[in-house]
């Protein structure tokens, strides 16, 4: 997988799982220690999470840390 495509598929899974559990940006930014500037970022692809944040994530949405890389489980 390309870098653009691991991107733009972590982007979408954050912003799905997050609507998917019913919060904001500023919420999971305070779940884990971000803005919601951070989150937002994250959400449109101009930054990544750190693998620390993305398995911080996982955990708050009850995923898996290979669903949050693209896996379909």
């Amino acid at each position: 997988m390309k870098d653009y495509q691991l991107r733009t598929l972590i982007q979408n899974r954050i912003k799905d799982c997050r609507n998917e559990i019913g919060i904001t940006q500023t919420e999971l930014g305070k779940l884990i220690g971000k803005s919601k500037t951070g989150v937002a970022a994250w959400e449109q692809g101009d930054s990544l999470p750190s693998p620390d944040e993305l398995y911080q994530l996982a955990k708050i949405f009850n995923k898996s840390i290979n669903y949050m890389y693209g896996e379909d489980t």
